[in-house]
């Protein structure tokens, strides 16, 4: 028998002893349990986090753009086609929109609201994923092309008028209590000199439908009007705020962001050009830090239930004193004993690794099909968020396992070390 065949199979008798020693096996048995629930936990908590991480992404990059162009010099790019020509040409490049940006106040008759008012151009890509937010009976038409309405003129008699569109959150429609077909006034920080002094600029607009992103700070804060319609309202003349590019893989948009700027003329040019990691850098390095924090703290449990592992070979050492010295007397190397112990280790760390991934993977399962609800005004989503990567499982498993075989060095050390002489002596 060799070596290795030896201590293995003497490490396994020792573990589910049934006789005397039976109380060790239940130590064992709780040993397992501790490390799987260790596993299990920092598993699942591994998926939300990682869930709430690839929601808030692919939300704030929905709602936004991957790459946005805007001019370093004045409040608008007037030859945005041909810069939209030229960043179109680039490869990997999916889309490029037009947009306008402006800090408005809308107000209704009882309630106001500061937003920002986003012009969008119709059939372009930003169009398409407001789209996406609206109910499947809705869509964009009544937004660039709205029906007249029926107001109250200052005589008092009612006429039909034709009113801009104007697309607003659905958090936003509650707070302002509106609906659907009603008149709301839009006033801009820039203002007109009037014989009454400077006065706001001020248009009328008729809300004709909301969206739903899942954000709700998004949807209180967003609204949206043709672009055309942005362009006459803060006197423009045909520029933009800026230029949203979509790319085919969003990972690529810092690399795609670089050479985007080099075809407009690099660093000097009066471009600037940020991907959206650059934008929302500080969300996505606390939501890192969350993570790792999670994972070094959750991995306490592990080191926890290693001490049970540690308790359990102490244990099996003292009771099995007698029997460590009569193996080493008839020929058994020290190297032989310590691996006794190691192997013990390794299997209740094992085995308590496999279970906790397995109940890890089943909890998480679970929670994506029954579903755990959680208040949308606070996480910015109705449900828990489970994403399962293979790579959250490998680092886990293989740091519990790794934990549990370091906690089997000093049993093993002093098993190795005990001499036959001191412990025969008396017997």
């Amino acid at each position: 028998m060799t070596s290795w065949s030896f201590s293995r199979k003497i490490a396994l008798r020792y573990l589910w002893s049934r006789r005397a020693e039976a109380f060790i096996s239940i130590i064992t048995v709780i040993s397992v349990l501790g490390v799987a629930i260790g596993v299990t936990v920092l598993n699942v908590v591994m998926a939300v986090m990682t869930g709430f991480e690839t929601e808030l992404r692919e939300k704030i990059v929905g709602t936004d753009s991957h790459i946005v162009i805007s001019s370093r010099q004045s409040s608008w790019i007037d030859n945005w086609r041909s810069v939209a020509e030229t960043v179109g040409a680039v490869s990997g490049v999916r889309s490029v929109s037009p947009f306008t940006y402006h800090q408005v106040l809308i107000r209704s008759e009882s309630r106001a609201a500061g937003v920002l008012l986003r012009g969008i151009e119709r059939g372009s890509a930003s169009a398409d994923q407001v789209k996406s937010y609206l109910p499947t009976h809705q869509g964009l038409d009544q937004l660039f092309a709205p029906p007249s309405v029926t107001v109250v003129m200052a005589s008092g008699e009612e006429s039909e008028a034709s009113i801009p569109g104007i697309l607003i959150g659905r958090s936003l429609a509650q707070t302002l209590g509106v609906y659907v077909g009603t008149p709301v006034s839009v006033l801009s920080p820039q203002v007109n000199s009037t014989p009454f002094g400077l006065v706001p600029t001020f248009r009328r607009f008729v809300v004709v439908g909301t969206y739903s992103s899942g954000l709700v700070e998004y949807e209180n804060g967003v609204a949206y009007i043709s672009l055309e319609e942005a362009q006459r309202f803060f006197g423009m003349n045909g520029g933009v705020t800026g230029l949203e590019v979509r790319v085919a893989d969003i990972q690529q948009a810092p690399k795609l962001a670089k050479e985007i700027l080099e075809k407009l003329g690099g660093i000097g040019s009066n471009f600037v050009v940020r991907d959206w990691t650059a934008t929302n850098r500080p969300l996505w390095d606390a939501i890192q830090l969350e993570k790792r924090v999670y994972f070094i703290v959750l991995l306490l449990i592990i080191v926890m239930a290693s001490f049970s592992i540690i308790t359990t070979l102490i244990m099996i050492v003292i009771e099995k004193r007698k029997d460590i010295a009569i193996m080493k007397t008839l020929g058994a190397s020290t190297r032989s004993i310590g691996r006794i112990f190691r192997i013990q280790g390794a299997v209740i760390g094992g085995l308590g690794t496999i279970l906790g991934l397995v109940l890890g993977f089943l909890c998480c399962l679970a929670l994506k099909k029954f579903g755990f609800p959680i208040d949308e005004r606070i996480f910015q989503m109705s449900q828990l968020p489970v994403q399962m990567e293979p790579v959250n499982f490998a680092v886990v498993g293989l740091s519990a396992f790794l934990i549990c075989f370091f906690a089997t060095m000093y049993p093993a050390r002093r098993a190795a070390e005990l001499e036959p002489s001191e412990v025969l002596r008396y017997d």
